[in-house]
Parts: C-alpha cells; structure tokens; sequence
C-alpha cells in the first residue's frame, strides 16, 4: 500500500489550505479516488460563475466554491498538444504530438502516460470520450494504460458511435450522456482498488448541436440557433458533470475523491453547420474580454479554468499564482506518494502543492513554452498536417514561428495574432506583457522593459531551438503491423516523410501525381510474415475519389523489396504481396508513371494501407476503424 511519507503528512496537517485529518498519518493513509474531467473548446468565461449573461452551469459553479480554484491557469492552444501534456507532465513536442490530425496527434509510443503510472500502483483506471492522442495500434487508451476506455468518434454528439474496449458500438444517447454513463458505471464496480476516471466531454466543440431540452430555454432568451445549440452543449456537460459529483455524494465516495476540472483550450467561434457567431455574440460570450480564441497564444486562447477538489484536505480557496496544465501530473504523482521508475522521462511540469500550501516563500519556477500546433515550415507545400521530416525541421526557423514564454509575471510572446481590431502590435515581431498588472494583455511593454524583454527572447530562442532539435520532438507515428491481427492498418494521414507533389491534409494525402511523389511510413513488424496489401482512397469506403487517380503506376517498397501497381477506379484495390521480417523500418507510397490519358491524374484522396495476413479473407469495405 502507498503512504504519504511522514514530511508530506505534516504538510497536510500544518498548513492553512489543509485540514488535519487521522487518515493523513502515516501508515493509514488511504489512496484518493481520482475523477478527471475534460471539457473540449469550453472558454474560461462560458460558466453562470464567470457572469456569463446566458449560460447556466450549476454543477460546474457548485465544484467552483468546493475547491481550489486556479485563476491563472494555463493550458495550449489546442485540444491534442493540452491531453499530450496534461497526461504525461512534459511539454507536448517532446512527446510526438505538435497538432491536431494528419499524423500530428500521436502521443510516441515510447512516452509514459499517466493512465500506466496509476495502473502499475494498484488504480483501476478508465476513460470515456475525447481521446485525441492516436488513432491506431498501440495509441488506442486500452492500449495505454486503461482498463476500460471508450474511444468517442470525433463530434458525433447525438447518438454517439465509437469503440468500447477496442469493439466497434452505437449508442442512441447523446455523447455527453454516454460518458457520463459508462464512467459512473465503472466507479460504481466493486473492487478494493482505488479509481482513476477520466471523462473527456466532447462539448461544446463544433458542430454545434444540443437537445432541444437545453436549446429551447436558450431561443426563448432571444438567441439564435446556432448559439443556443452551442450554449446548450455546455449546459447539458454541466447536468452531466452534476451526474458525477452526485454518484460520489450518494455513495459516500466524495470525501476520498479527488475531483479536477479544466478545458483544453479556449473557446472557438465557428461551427460547420451553422457558421461563425457574429461579433456581438462573442463578446457577449467572453465577458472578461481577453484577447484571442482557440488556436492562439493570447490569454482567451491558453487561459482555462482549474478546480481541484478534496474533501476534507485541501481547502476550497483560491489560488492566484501562476501554473501550467503540465503540473497536474507531478502533482498526483506527489500527492500520492509514487517514486517513478529510473527510467522514466523527465517531467517539465511542477507539482501544486506549494502553491496549495500559499507558501509565500515559494519562488515560482514556472517558465512555460508556449507552443503552436501550427508550426511553420518554409519547405515547399508545408501545412499544419505535414509531417516533420528532416527537411520540414532543417526550413524551421525561429522568426517564422507563433512561440511564446510565460512565467509569473511576464508573458513573451513572438509573432502574435493581431486578427482582430484593438490587439496590442508587436514591436520588431515581439509583445511582452506584465501578466500580474496587465492580465487582459492591453499594453505591449517591450520598450519600457528591455532587460526583461532581452532576458525572456533569450530563454525562448533557447527553447525553441532545444525542442526543434531534440530528436524526441515531432516524432511520427509507427504504425504496428502484427500477423496475429485481422489486418493492420497504415493510416495515410499519418507518413513520417513527404516529397514532391505530395501534400498533407487532415484525413488523407492528396497531389500524388507525377514520377517521385511518395509518402514514407514508419512501421514495426512485430512477426516475419507475408502479407497482401491494399490501398483505400477516399474517405468513405464507397468513395468515388478513387476515380481521380485510374491509371496511375504505383510502387510500394519495404526494405528493396518491390511491388508494381496500376491503379483502378475502385475505392479499394490490392496492390500486391510483401514478405516483411520482424523489425522496425519503413514502407514507402510513390508514383512511378502515368498510364492514363488523363494527364492531370492524380491521387486525391490516400486514407489507408490495409496489410492483411497472406490468405485471409477481411471485409475491408465494413471494416470498423477510429476515424
């Protein structure tokens, strides 16, 4: 059994956040619950309690005045790079992820999450909902370090399909509801093994669409639809949330649970099916009025709220110093007592406990790099989705980029967004900010603090050139082809190198066309075998995309060992047999002719490789895959 050791047991008991309690003395203490609670796209204002003039959140405000409260917390402009840091404690290049699809959001498969810490110290552990950290073999949740996991399909929010322990399910229940559902079931198990639960809403992200239950009150107060159904989102993640909290309060789990709340990022103000809000409504939205959104290193882009609560420990209050969605983990790890292994990759993150402790001594050591999932590349055809070969990382340069630093008291930023009317201008690329007499980030002080200013470029051109060239940073994904699988999948989202024509999109490549475009994947082999391989284009299976690129020549090449293809106008068509031995290596897509009349034919739409073992009969067009 893990205990407190006797220092941290007298820091519970002797300071002013914590409350003195028997279970606190060594020997006896008992291992917290843990209820981790992820909200996707919520903004800091979007809450009843930050005076919102619409939404009403109830269970959220009630959590609020339980708990610690952290308002100044930050997290990353994007939802995959936030749960990148949040589960691992590092800063999210390090760990593979650098963006959102194509490739870009693979957690490396040599990182340690903090789902495999728990579950190597006797915690039961599973998550519902948002994943967002891969989308294959070996990436999956039950793959690390999750007992139980239900991978939600991306903003499918009424009647919610995905994968339930890696089986394909529908549900005829809005996501909310079913998260919410499939995580009270699970700390409602028997067992003498404490929990971590992680339930990550997929509200209010885009497309905007609630029960009319919630939508209705909202167009009585005179709303559009568009932003009644986003409203609604949130308010319906509130009732669920309240779902929770009451599960623990009924079952007497409330007291030795460690509740936290926080979003990924901030709030975005687009919705594919209804279009964007208008100016009013934003600023109705973001009453604190803090610059930015979603995307952006501005404070309405990384500012999140933070509630932790333990019953009977730490003191609801709250806590104004500076701190980083990479402190959770070091904080639980510490709370709890756990030595991680020797091996274990260092952690950048910083525990809370002196901040909870309001140890006024404390220097605060924060200095968060404050990364983009759009990084910018000045080799050719560059985009957000593009893999981050050697040749994208050599064009990296630092003054193209959309960095930043922050600490207690300064924010440094590097080319910041000026989109919107009123965003203070850099000068000479730069904006710096005194976060303590400053926080909405109105006046760019870079002229008045120049050895402030001259300090913070230097530490973050230091950075920057630290993750841009740690060989750990912006690894691609290694898709993992095993012979015992039905069929292994390469997603063609997701190559370790580009060149030519090739060019990255979210879900597929596309611009294949002439002598030499090809796409590089990084695969391991877990077993020698021969396997027949099939490609997908489009991203449905009856996809007529695959029209575009009839004629075409194609080679695949494993190790010099070739296969020759002409491409046909179906969806999905075998290209050929390799034999591939038990390593890891790669596999590379090109085009090596053009035997149609069609001079401009092209392949629009990669999705997949599909390697089945040689002989075995698979429905590749019903196959079920996390999209």
């Amino acid at each position: 059994m893990l205990i407190l050791n006797n220092i941290a047991c007298k820091l519970l008991i002797a300071s002013t956040f914590f409350v003195g309690i028997t279970l606190c003395q060594a020997g006896d203490f008992k291992k917290p619950n843990i209820l981790l609670i992820t909200a996707d796209d919520m903004g800091f204002d979007d809450r009843s309690a930050a005076n919102h003039p619409n939404i009403k959140t109830p269970s959220l405000d009630n959590l609020s005045k339980q708990s610690l409260q952290f308002t100044d917390f930050s997290v990353t402009p994007v939802c995959a790079t936030t749960r990148a840091a949040l589960l691992t404690g590092r800063d999210f290049y390090k760990t593979g992820v650098s963006g959102v699809h194509g490739g870009r959001d693979y957690m490396h498969l040599s990182e340690t999450l903090l789902s495999q810490v728990l579950q190597a110290n006797n915690y039961r552990t599973g998550t519902w909902g948002k994943w967002h950290l891969g989308k294959s073999k070996g990436y999956l949740p039950e793959d690390r370090g999750f007992d139980e996991a239900y991978y939600a399909e991306l903003y499918r929010h009424k009647n919610s399909e995905g994968f339930f322990n890696a089986k394909a399910i529908k549900h005829d229940k809005w996501v909310s509801e079913v998260v919410t559902d499939y995580a009270i079931d699970f700390m409602a198990q028997p067992s003498d093994k404490p929990f971590f639960a992680y339930v990550s809403f997929l509200a209010p992200h885009e497309p905007w669409l609630a029960p009319q239950k919630y939508v209705q009150p909202l167009l009585k107060q005179g709303l559009r639809p568009a932003i009644a159904n986003l409203y609604g989102m949130i308010e319906e993640m509130d009732f669920n949330i309240g779902r929770l909290l009451t599960f623990l309060e009924k079952n007497n789990l409330a007291e030795n649970t460690l509740v936290i709340f926080l979003s990924d990022n901030g709030p975005w103000w687009d919705s594919s099916n209804f279009g964007a809000m208008t100016q009013q409504e934003w600023h109705a939205r973001n009453p604190s009025n803090m610059n930015g959104n979603k995307g952006q290193s501005w404070q309405n882009g990384i500012r999140s709220p933070l509630f932790i609560r333990w019953t009977n420990h730490w003191k609801a209050q709250e806590v104004t110093r500076y701190s980083d969605v990479k402190d959770i983990f070091p904080t639980l790890i510490e709370t709890l007592n756990i030595t991680l292994a020797a091996d274990h990759k260092a952690i950048d993150g910083h525990s809370l406990l002196p901040l909870i402790s309001a140890n006024k001594s404390y220097i605060n050591p924060r200095e968060t790099y404050i990364g983009s999932h759009d990084v910018i590349s000045r080799k050719a055809l560059f985009n957000q989705w593009t893999p981050i070969d050697d040749t994208a990382r050599s064009n990296i340069h630092y003054e193209d980029q959309l960095i930043g630093l922050r600490n207690e008291q300064y924010k440094l930023l590097l080319n910041p967004s000026v989109d919107r009317q009123g965003y203070p201008l850099s000068v000479g690329r730069y904006a710096l900010f005194d976060m303590q007499a400053d926080p909405l980030e109105q006046h760019n002080i870079i002229n008045k603090e120049v050895d402030v200013a001259n300090q913070l470029k230097k530490k973050l051109h230091e950075k920057f050139i630290q993750l841009r060239d740690s060989p750990q940073s912006y690894r691609a994904p290694v898709f993992i082809i095993d012979i015992n699988a039905d069929v292994s999948v390469i997603n063609g989202f997701g190559p370790s190198k580009t060149g030519g024509n090739t060019t990255s999109k979210a879900h597929v490549l596309t611009h294949l066309k002439t002598t030499g475009d090809f796409a590089n994947f990084d695969i391991k082999v877990t077993e020698k075998a021969e396997f027949d391989v099939y490609i997908k284009q489009g991203k449905s299976g009856k996809s007529n995309k695959s029209a575009d690129s009839a004629g075409l020549l194609v080679m695949l090449n494993a190790n010099n060992q070739k296969i020759y293809h002409e491409l046909s106008e179906d969806p999905i068509q075998k290209v050929g047999s390799l034999t591939l031995n038990k390593q890891t290596t790669s596999i590379t897509f090109s085009v090596v002719g053009n035997n149609s009349y069609k001079p401009w034919a092209h392949i629009s739409s990669l999705r997949r490789l599909f390697l089945v073992p040689k002989g075995k009969k698979v429905d590749l067009f019903n196959l079920a895959l996390p999209q």
